[in-house]
Order: structure tokens, then C-alpha cells, then sequence
């Protein structure tokens, strides 16, 4: 098991949120509260970019949260890019179809 690492950046238009290790039941809430700070504030971003590239294992919960941050972005008119999934992470997606959605 992987501990999950989230690191925040902001560009002069995005909210970059780069995400590793196990994203599942037990880390959940701390992507969605890093999605929550990264929308927040005076000026919310023009996108939101998530990166999974170094995550190593995504559960339901974690796919939940992915869903979560895509219409929290749409909701402060903000796009939404969900890139670097491959492993687990990407079957992942692709079993439920979320990569189409995701597209």
C-alpha cells in the first residue's frame, strides 16, 4: 500500500493538483478536500488539471472523487482535464467507462 502524495500548483489559469500512490477508501477525502482548495477562493482557475501520473491504485472511491471534481469544476465554470492515468488506475477507468467521460 501506498501512501498518497497531493501536490497543488497554480499556473496563471489552472489549478494543477498532482496525485500519487493509492487513491482509495482510506485517502479519499484528502483529493477531494485538495479539489475543494484548488476551486476555492477570490478567483477560481480558468481549469482544473488532475494528474494521476504517479498514482499506483484507484478504487471506487477514488473514481467517485474524480466524477466529484469534474462537475466541482464545471460548477465554477472552470474545465476539467483528468491526464497521466495508466496501470490499474487507467483499467480502472476504462472498465467503467469513465474514459469516455473523462475523453
Amino acid at each position: 500500500m501506498a501512501d498518497l502524495t497531493i501536490r497543488t500548483e497554480r499556473t496563471d489559469t489552472d489549478a494543477v493538483v498532482s496525485v500519487g500512490g493509492d487513491l482509495d477508501y482510506d485517502s479519499h477525502g484528502r483529493l477531494e478536500e485538495a479539489v475543494d482548495a484548488a476551486l476555492d477562493g477570490g478567483r477560481p482557475p480558468s481549469g482544473l488539471v488532475v494528474d494521476l501520473a504517479e498514482v499506483t491504485y484507484c478504487d471506487s472511491c477514488g473514481l467517485r472523487v474524480l466524477l466529484g471534481a469534474q462537475a466541482r469544476a464545471h460548477d465554477v465554470g472552470a474545465t476539467f482535464v483528468l491526464r497521466g492515468a495508466h496501470g490499474q488506475p487507467a483499467r480502472a477507468l476504462k472498465l467503467t467507462g469513465l474514459d469516455q467521460v473523462f475523453g
